[in-house]
């Protein structure tokens, strides 16, 4: 991973327009050793999603300063992923009002569609290119965007949010690197939401179990086994089926589905459309945080 620096405040969030009522959603976030990152505000006015710079220690971490354009305050980091250096930060009354930035509620980001890399009160236009899980042998925990930019050294820095048409958050950009000019890696959004809606409901984040062993030599997503007394077992998954949709989004591969399940808030029900001999169901499934000592899904 790179040191990835921020110079500039993010005074306005260029993709939406702002009102004198709606002051900007994004700041800059200010580590040790004048290491900077942009901050942007999600859910509540009191919360920041960030990723931490590459040259900023993450052991003993647990505060920053949030500064906008006239204020500075003190953030205390409430969640941090080591893996992505993703965290969230929360901060007293200081700030000012802030708007929450909202969350893309359309399918998950594709090669070949677009968006902005927003910097200040300008942004860069950006192409996702691909989702990888690893890059020249490195295995990512969890698969990132690859986006192509038109002016990455100016606006693409760690932390840096990647908006729709609407201003709509579709990913934020993240420490890792690709050896190619013009190239990113950005965290997708579902990434940062299932982090949000965990510390709302339970004051941490962390993956989820959902008890569902799968073919691994399968092209498709079908069920090998159903755990027992298991959040599958529960919303009446049987051996056989086939996933092919989970909440909104199509699945098509046994890693669009693996994704999927990262990606799911524990207590949230998600709806799963799936194939059961000649017929197409649907049922609720509720995942539950995974014990430290599993790791299956």
């Amino acid at each position: 991973m790179r040191p990835a620096a921020f110079s500039a405040l993010f005074l306005a969030f260029a993709a939406i327009p702002l009102t004198a009522e709606e002051p900007p959603a994004t700041v800059s976030v200010l580590w040790a050793d004048g290491v900077q990152s942009p901050g942007v505000c999600v859910d509540r006015p009191e919360w920041f999603i960030s990723v931490i710079p590459g040259a900023v220690p993450l052991e003993g971490l647990t505060a920053a300063k949030l500064s906008d354009a006239t204020t500075t305050v003190e953030g205390k980091v409430i969640h941090l992923d080591p893996d992505q250096r993703l965290c969230l930060i929360e901060v007293p009354a200081g700030l000012g009002p802030v708007r929450p930035v909202s969350f893309s509620e359309g399918d998950a980001p594709k090669a070949g569609d677009q968006g902005r890399c927003v910097s200040g009160s300008s942004a860069c236009l950006s192409t996702v290119a691909g989702k990888d899980w690893s890059y020249r042998g490195e295995t990512f925990a969890y698969p990132l965007l690859r986006l192509r930019v038109s002016e990455s050294k100016t606006h693409c820095h760690a932390g840096t949010v990647l908006v729709d048409e609407q201003g709509d958050l579709l990913a934020i950009l993240t420490c890792q690197a690709t050896e190619t000019e013009g190239e990113v890696y950005a965290i997708p959004a579902a990434r940062v939401r299932k982090v949000v809606e965990d510390m709302k409901r339970h004051q941490r984040s962390g993956p989820v179990w959902v008890g569902l062993i799968f073919h691994n030599e399968s092209s498709s997503p079908e069920v090998l086994e159903v755990k027992s007394d298991s959040p599958a077992a529960k919303a009446g998954m049987q051996e056989g089926d086939v996933i092919i949709a989970m909440n909104g989004s199509e699945i098509d591969s046994l890693n669009d589905l693996v994704e999927s399940i990262h990606n799911l808030p524990a207590g949230e029900a998600a709806k799963v459309r799936l194939i059961r001999g000649l017929e197409e169901k649907e049922v609720e499934l509720v995942p539950q945080f995974a014990a430290m000592s599993s790791a299956s899904n």
